[in-house]
């Protein structure tokens, strides 16, 4: 069986200290390293095709590389398959950026130590404000407004959405079918973006359309509703929406200065 490459063997072979490679594996500008050096470092690690764990990087950073997710209790199959597609690709890219998923138990909402930030998906403002009350980690809300500018959020673009609509359907010649938010203020953007919304709850909500035009966007709904006259599935890059909550991530980790705190993805 290979020997499993270690930071002490990347750091006898560039003749550096393991502080040293460990700056370079962590891009740490806070330190002066030249970029001979950096640059032998690198190709050495990409020759032994070493890859650091998260317990190495988390003692040369003082980072756990840990995210937390809560997300609110749901007895609806629509909003808990939501859930699921969400945990599903945030775990892909929390793996790409090097981070650890944990789903958090909703019920015990306490101090958290061992993680680096934590996500709200479509909570409820006192729920959002009970976890950022308690934690002193960057705390990033996900498809809920919170109305507090220090705190990242990241939400469906509906003004984009309502402009593919119109395109489709003519202007506001349509409903929008949403699942219900739990987050009271994302309603109330909705409702003020599309001239009617219908929210969606379960499937017994499915038996009340009519033969209007409707237009949607989550996978639940298109699940439902695929191959129904008058209707629009205008879906969303849900990686690429997960990819900037983890760039939201990264500045508020690393304390780095953003204004645009509120972006729609």
């Amino acid at each position: 069986m290979d020997k499993k490459i270690t930071i002490k063997d990347i750091a006898k072979q560039a003749g550096v200290s393991v502080a040293t490679i460990s700056y370079v594996i962590n891009n740490r500008t806070d330190q002066r390293i030249s970029e001979e050096t950096r640059k032998k470092v690198l190709q050495i690690v990409n020759l032994l095709d070493y890859k650091p764990n998260s317990s190495a990087k988390s003692l040369s950073t003082s980072k756990s590389y840990n995210i937390a997710l809560y997300m609110m209790p749901e007895t609806s199959l629509l909003k808990r398959s939501e859930q699921l597609l969400l945990i599903e690709v945030l775990s892909e890219v929390s793996t790409h950026y090097g981070y650890q998923m944990i789903i958090q138990d909703n019920k015990e909402i306490s101090k958290l130590n061992h993680v680096d930030a934590i996500l709200c998906f479509d909570a409820t403002l006192d729920f959002f404000l009970r976890i950022g009350d308690k934690n002193l980690v960057p705390v990033v809300a996900v498809d809920c407004l919170i109305d507090i500018p220090w705190f990242f959020q990241i939400c469906t673009d509906y003004m984009l959405l309502k402009k593919d609509a119109d395109k489709h359907f003519g202007d506001d010649n349509y409903i929008y079918l949403c699942l219900t938010p739990n987050n009271e203020l994302l309603k109330s953007f909705i409702c003020q973006t599309f001239r009617e919304v219908k929210f969606v709850k379960d499937l017994n909500d499915f038996s009340e359309f009519t033969d209007q035009n409707y237009v949607y966007n989550q996978d639940a709904l298109n699940t439902l509703m695929a191959g129904k006259e008058n209707t629009c599935y205008i879906p969303y890059d849900l990686h690429s929406k997960m990819d900037r909550v983890y760039r939201c991530i990264d500045l508020a980790v690393n304390r780095i200065p953003d204004m645009e705190h509120t972006q729609f993805v």
